[in-house]
């Protein structure tokens, strides 16, 4: 998936897998749930549950994982404040 400045939801299954390319800084919030990100030019693994947010560097492919039934927003750090 493509990732504009336009900020969005998903819906999780437990296990379900979302691939995100982008051209720019980003954010990913957990609003419900648990997820797990990593992010291809960044060698390190975060966890995120209801609440947290991340923000990710948008060079190289990042992976977000529902560790159980998880509630996302995606979107450009200043639209998710």
């Amino acid at each position: 998936m493509k990732l504009g400045r336009e900020r969005f939801g998903l819906e999780l299954a437990q296990g379900e897998l979302v691939r995100l390319e982008s051209a720019g800084t980003f954010e990913v919030a957990c609003e419900e749930g648990r997820v797990w990100l990593t992010e291809e030019a960044n060698g390190r693994d975060m966890w995120l549950t209801a609440g947290q947010s991340a923000r990710l560097s948008g060079r190289g492919l990042a992976l977000v994982e529902a560790v159980r039934h998880a509630r996302i927003r995606i979107g450009a750090p200043a639209l998710l404040s």
